[in-house]
């Protein structure tokens, strides 16, 4: 199989907002799962965490349309795309580990967003700690440790360099074989005493993709993004072929035309 090889440049330092558009439809999907289990008739306080483009923060603006919304995101370019959103909400360009409210949540919406942050022993409570009585932390997560693309990038990393040595540095090749996110036991064992309710539980979606490269354009743009920015440009350049051509090996298309691609969610509500 010939795969053209890409030259991306310089590492990404902000998120490709046109990018992750693309799958718009399937990134939304899982919030509407999410939302579909809070339990809020009239929350005057909302914040969306990791807010992105806004696809989410869309869904909250038209369930809630009397609620003070506000979209927070590490990203300059992702907010320029929600703030073209026909939807009253303000934005805030901030680093989630250096968010403090200016005023308690009715609730806290994380959508594809806390699986990036480390140690969330620590982090979920202090989420909590953010909401009054009665307000609600929901919260999805993608799982993606076990899954085959995400071995595959593991694989990448410790093979593609001259030689099949490993490219880019030792603690890159750690940091993305670790794994943040915690059982669905140990979830419910932390937030449990911090709670009045607490539903929590997974889901593996076959998604349904199309183009030359579906899977590759779905996590270049996410799980990918810290993996880009550890290398140099040429290992980028090594990685790129070496990963595509694994990916398409791996996830060929159907006879339809289509590529399937299973992904596991972890979904948290939880009512303080």
């Amino acid at each position: 199989m010939s795969v053209k090889l890409e030259t991306p440049g310089k590492p990404c330092s902000d998120w490709d907002a046109k990018a992750y558009q693309q799958f718009s439809r399937l990134r939304q999907q899982p919030v509407v799962e999410l939302l579909g289990r809070v339990d809020l008739d009239n929350p005057q306080r909302i914040y969306d965490l990791g807010c992105g483009t806004g696809i989410a923060t869309q869904l909250l603006a038209e369930r809630w349309p009397g609620a003070q919304l506000r979209g927070i995101d590490s990203s300059a370019q992702m907010l320029d795309q929600a703030r073209s959103l026909p939807i009253k909400a303000s934005w805030q360009h901030c680093n989630l580990l250096d968010w403090q409210p200016e005023q308690s949540a009715d609730l806290l919406l994380a959508a594809a967003v806390l699986h990036f942050i480390d140690d969330h022993e620590q982090l979920l409570p202090r989420l909590l700690s953010h909401i009054n009585p009665g307000g609600c932390l929901a919260a999805h997560m993608p799982d993606w440790r076990d899954a085959l693309w995400y071995q595959l990038m593991l694989d990448t990393l410790n093979d593609a360099g001259p030689c099949g040595r490993p490219i880019g540095t030792a603690q890159l090749r750690q940091r993305m074989a670790a794994r943040p996110l915690l059982s669905l036991e140990d979830y419910y064992r932390l937030l449990a005493p911090l709670t009045q309710s607490l539903d929590i539980w997974e889901t593996e979606q076959l998604q349904v993709v199309d183009g030359k490269s579906p899977v590759y354009d779905w996590v270049k743009v996410s799980a990918l993004r810290p993996v880009m920015q550890g290398l140099t440009s040429e290992e980028q350049a090594r990685f790129i072929y070496h990963y595509l051509m694994r990916v398409h090996a791996h996830y060929p298309q159907e006879e339809n035309g289509h590529t399937l691609f299973a992904f596991k969610r972890i979904f948290i509500v939880a009512k303080v």
